[in-house]
């Protein structure tokens, strides 16, 4: 007999798993306070290695994920077993049938109520965010009280200085805190239009790329808040756009998907459907390559800044903007890329407990970053093939500038 959860499903508890849940009630703990996961428990869903109390049961990251999208579609699909409705659910099978997953998730206590809303989510990320920043903050006045009048930049080797020399000034913490806010008032549009689209005839490359718009276009009013980017005369910014934003609103994406939509993942049908296999998985690894850095309130924004100031970030040295860019023009693009490069090298010794820890730190920002520009060469060759010649009228202006080798 087929199993069906609908929007009227209640979960039956098996008598093999009631010790299970009886022992999970007596681990929960209070609202918002999660219990620390030892060595060896177990997710109660599937059996792998649980992560820690999720919507109040011990469970692994991708059964926590799996709940999260599924129990909210209850009421508008319904989940069908295709067998007899008692799948096995274990770490080897738990993609198979849905359904039973479901119900399994159910029955070990998993709580439908405790899944936020978009909305909720993104409040709480906010408040996490604002927290680290008076945390930050906390430290930094601290440290400046006890190192007075200290320069903002001074015209020596920081690599020769020692870590008490180098403290955040109040006029960088100043500037730290207005990239801050600026950057999260400012940069709201997501990727959760893209990758959402609905998998059909009418999915292509080009409606793809134009919904990316929105993205696109609100970062380059973030930059507008800087002082550096505004002084560059318009052909400038024009050739650090046309050189630069595939590779860097990547990252930007990147960052965006795991802080403000974390239940969307690479893993959309969108993308599978859109891109080739090879491009898709080096997509999705070079993505979670970041995944270290994309927490920090203050490391991704400001490295997000910094490669927009390169001259040219492509690995493809076809047609590159800037060599027809005036000399003046690149060395104010450059005299702006190092006032924040210094400014990312004195937060990074602030944050790190020594100095070897921050050459260890930026030194693997680094390399990931240059490992992106892999899956950037692939995906410009795709979209330049893909999109063709008679699409190209039916890009948005932004898109077709940025993609598009000879548009202007």
């Amino acid at each position: 007999m087929n199993q069906i959860i609908g929007s009227d499903y209640q979960p039956i508890m098996a008598k093999e798993e009631d010790k299970k849940i009886q022992m999970n009630e007596i681990f929960r703990t209070r609202p918002g306070r999660k219990r620390k996961t030892k060595e060896g428990d177990k997710c109660l869903v599937c059996g792998d290695s649980a992560i820690g109390l999720n919507f109040g049961v011990q469970t692994c990251s991708p059964c926590k994920a799996f709940f999260r999208r599924n129990a909210v579609k209850l009421g508008t699909i319904e989940f069908q077993c295709r067998d007899d409705g008692d799948c096995p659910v274990t770490s080897d099978t738990r993609r198979q049938c849905n359904c039973c997953r479901l119900a399994k998730c159910f029955r070990v206590g998993m709580d439908r109520k405790a899944i936020r809303t978009d909305d909720q989510r993104r409040e709480r990320l906010i408040l996490i965010e604002s927290n680290r920043q008076k945390r930050l903050e906390h430290n930094i006045v601290n440290k400046s009280l006890a190192i007075p009048n200290k320069p903002l930049i001074r015209p020596i080797n920081l690599l020769l200085q020692s870590k008490e020399d180098v403290y955040l000034s109040a006029d960088s913490y100043h500037l730290l805190t207005n990239i801050f806010h600026g950057y999260n008032k400012i940069c709201t549009s997501t990727p959760k239009e893209q990758l959402t689209m609905p998998v059909n005839e009418s999915l292509t490359v080009r409606a793809f790329l134009n919904a990316s718009s929105s993205i696109y276009i609100s970062f380059i009013s973030f930059l507008q808040l800087l002082p550096e980017f505004r002084s560059i005369p318009i052909d400038g910014k024009f050739s650090l756009v046309k050189s630069n934003f595939k590779h860097v609103l990547f990252k930007h994406c990147a960052y965006l998907i795991q802080t403000v939509t974390p239940d969307l993942h690479q893993d959309s049908p969108v993308c599978i459907h859109l891109f080739p296999k090879e491009l898709y998985e080096s997509f999705c690894e070079r993505s979670f390559a970041l995944t270290p850095f994309v927490h920090d309130p203050i490391l991704m924004k400001l490295s997000l800044i910094i490669l927009t100031f390169s001259t040219y970030l492509s690995v493809s040295y076809e047609c590159q903007p800037t060599t027809h860019t005036k000399a003046n023009i690149i060395k104010t693009i450059l005299h702006a890329q190092n006032i924040y490069v210094e400014l990312l090298w004195r937060y990074i010794l602030t944050r790190c407990s020594n100095f070897q820890k921050s050459v260890h730190l930026i030194t693997s920002l680094i390399s990931r970053v240059l490992h992106s520009q892999i899956s950037q060469s692939m995906a410009e060759d795709f979209i330049r093939t893909s999109v063709v010649q008679q699409q190209e009228q039916e890009l948005a202006p932004i898109i077709k500038s940025i993609w598009i080798p000879d548009a202007r």
